[in-house]
């Protein structure tokens, strides 16, 4: 048995203001802040603790904490967000970077500065920042720290395979059945097993005939042997979808109207998962 423990502990930081007073030098000093890793997919909360130079709580009040996401090579502003008042009294914020947020921002390491803006409001939903200065991440005046921005822990779905073309073959044969073959699909055989489960969902306008899946265990991407694995029979359907359970290299779709009816609708478009 395996026993996994998972810790819920805040994600706080302390930062630091010299408004006050001149830092002690024969106190502790804090060299630096550890890295903050955030991720992709989920809501972060980051906690701030605003010290003074003698490392106690800095009352604060009147203003506002706005924390900066920057790119670490180019110093380009990446995101820029205000940090939500706790306690002013008490130097307590917090800042939350939303999985909106993130979605648009490439995993990798950026910095991230917080600055302290004293600001008026003018009346019309604006405001007129009057002061503007950096919290510095330690005592040693550093304004930039760094923080990691990771991809969700849970994975991410993978889209559908789309298969919307299809090429006209013409049968010459006692049936005179023109038929028609999709692109091939691509069955990653790299990453699945004899029990892996396939998904063919069918989007179809008012089709009436044959709908045959193939697949192929050829290696290379051309494959020539073909098999029929599952043989679907439409009349006027709009939407259907066949599971198929194996191992495969390659799938396409071979599709044969009924040419007994005049207006034998369209297979517009197959996903594969």
């Amino acid at each position: 048995m395996q026993l996994i423990s998972v810790y819920l502990y805040p994600n706080k930081i302390d930062v630091f203001t010299n408004a006050s007073a001149a830092w002690q030098t024969k106190r502790y000093r804090r060299v630096y802040n550890r890295n903050i890793k955030i991720y992709r997919g989920v809501d972060n909360r980051i906690d701030l603790q605003v010290r003074n130079s003698d490392e106690k709580a800095a009352d604060i009040t009147g203003s506002t904490l706005v924390f900066n996401l920057v790119e670490r090579e180019t110093q380009t502003l990446v995101a820029k967000k205000d940090c939500v008042t706790v306690a002013a009294s008490t130097g307590k914020f917090y800042v939350t970077l939303t999985q909106s947020e993130l979605i648009d921002i490439e995993t990798g390491f950026y910095q991230y500065s917080v600055y302290n803006e004293t600001r008026t409001a003018n009346g019309d939903g604006t405001h007129l920042v009057s002061s503007r200065t950096p919290l510095y991440i330690d005592s040693q005046y550093d304004a930039l720290a760094n923080i990691e921005v990771l991809d969700s822990g849970e994975g991410e779905v993978q889209a559908s395979t789309k298969v919307s073309e299809f090429s006209l073959h013409k049968s010459f044969g006692e049936a005179f059945d023109d038929y028609y073959i999709s692109s091939i699909i691509d069955a990653r055989p790299q990453v699945t097993t004899p029990q892996s489960l396939h998904t063919f969902q069918l989007f179809c306008t008012n089709y009436t005939g044959s709908v045959i899946i193939q697949g192929s265990i050829s290696e290379g991407g051309n494959p020539e042997a073909w098999a029929d694995v599952e043989t679907l029979a439409l009349t006027t359907e709009t939407l259907t979808y066949q599971n198929i359970t194996g191992k495969y290299n390659w799938f396409r779709i071979k599709h044969t109207p009924n040419k007994l009816i005049t207006n034998n609708g369209t297979v517009d478009k197959i996903l594969y998962r």
